[in-house]
């Protein structure tokens, strides 16, 4: 398995989420957002962080995995390698390799990490998602501590209909 971001949000994309939030309060001035500013709409989840976009590719993952990811509709498009041109399309193994690239928006990748970095998720696709925060982090430290497991985010309260109890609250 390789995961790559393709893109990620850089000084451009930020200074135009800053522009729509401004414009949002009636506001002019300074469009330089700082390191806490992305923090803060990271933190607010407003909607100006619909407009910070990552490209995320996922290499050899196996198939039942990618289907986890696909799951997220909101936020995000996938783009899964087709098995139609695959004569034994109905013989493929759950686990038989391939390729996803999700485009998806950070209030989704927030959304996303939280459920699939839960304790109750797939050990596989919660070591793919830690495999994406870590990409992430490495090049937007700005969303260090936000890219969590729902019980986290929730005040170290579970709310699976049955806990994984790794959280003992």
């Amino acid at each position: 398995m390789e995961i790559k971001l393709i893109r990620y949000p850089k000084e451009e994309d930020w200074k135009r989420a800053l522009l729509l939030a401004r414009e949002t309060q009636g506001k002019e001035g300074d469009l330089i957002p700082s390191f806490e500013w992305k923090r803060k709409l990271i933190n607010s989840e407003h909607s100006p962080l619909r407009t910070i976009m990552f490209t995320i590719e996922m290499q050899n993952i196996p198939y039942c995995n990618s289907v986890h990811f696909v799951r997220h509709k909101f936020g995000v498009e996938h783009y899964v390698k087709s098995q139609r041109s695959n004569k034994n399309r109905g013989e493929e193994p759950q686990n038989a390799p391939v390729n996803h690239i999700m485009d998806i928006n950070a209030q989704a990748l927030i959304f996303m990490a939280r459920k699939r970095l839960c304790f109750k998720a797939d050990e596989t696709t919660r070591e793919i998602m830690k495999e994406i925060v870590n990409k992430i982090i490495d090049v937007c430290p700005e969303f260090k501590g936000f890219l969590v497991p729902e019980c986290i985010y929730r005040g170290n309260i579970c709310h699976e209909f049955k806990s994984c109890e790794k959280m003992n609250f």
